[in-house]
């Protein structure tokens, strides 16, 4: 997820141009709040999964890891055309928050995403320069839907709070980041150490659990780890 280079950008500009753009008043407000899931006062680190909806298995992924009762889920789409339907798929079975987490350059995105029963976004903060990051993030709250902001610089978090974010999204480095963020907004590390993270943040984004032979098996385990840990 990044560094987001320029042919990843290319792509999703390009889908965007053919994309159909949904009705956003017909949109029914999401349930399940991806931030309140995940808070924990900084008191644990919770694994949230990532998941590609290209993968022809991510249905059963999903449930196996919903059973699991992970907190949260993170899907990616790399064809929204083909993938959203699975979203839409998993959503409908789904107990648990879930965030859409490729690439949103447009508010027409924020629409399809919540269409497709996603509750949550990533946003980056250095892809929405003036006004469109606060005009996504208020999108996404016209129908309850969290926005998770990507964050690199302070600069970057401090406009992300200034847009009313939920949550963010730290990048680059996050243990740095975490101690200049307010205590009142939940916490994503996209990666990082799990040691040096405890007590700075509230969650971390883990690409190894979905991807394992036995996903709801893999996610206890890091929870284990994570325990012995402390």
């Amino acid at each position: 997820m990044l560094p987001v280079d320029e042919a990843a950008l290319s792509r999703r500009r390009a889908q965007n141009l053919v994309a159909p753009r949904a009705d956003a008043r017909g949109l029914i407000p999401s349930i399940r709040s991806f931030a309140q899931a995940l808070d924990r006062q900084r008191q644990a680190l919770e694994p949230v999964p990532l998941l590609s909806l290209a993968r022809p298995d991510c249905e059963s992924i999903a449930r196996a890891l919903d059973e699991a009762e992970v907190g949260a889920l993170a899907l990616s789409a790399e064809d929204p055309a083909v993938d959203l339907p699975r979203l839409a798929s998993i959503a409908k079975a789904s107990t648990i928050p879930l965030l859409r987490v490729d690439l949103l350059l447009e508010e027409f995105q924020i629409h399809e995403s919540r269409a497709a029963g996603a509750d949550a976004v990533l946003l980056h903060a250095s892809l929405l320069p003036g006004d469109s990051l606060a005009r996504l993030c208020g999108t996404a709250r016209a129908t309850h839907m969290d926005a998770c902001v990507v964050c690199t610089s302070r600069e970057e978090m401090d406009r992300a709070v200034a847009a009313r974010a939920p949550s963010l999204a730290l990048g680059g480095d996050a243990s740095s980041l975490a101690s200049q963020a307010p205590r009142r907004i939940t916490l994503l590390a996209i990666s990082g150490d799990p040691t040096e993270l405890r007590g700075k943040v509230d969650a971390m984004l883990d690409s190894t659990i979905a991807a394992a032979p036995d996903p709801a098996s893999a996610f206890r385990a890091a929870l284990a780890r994570l325990e012995e840990d402390r």
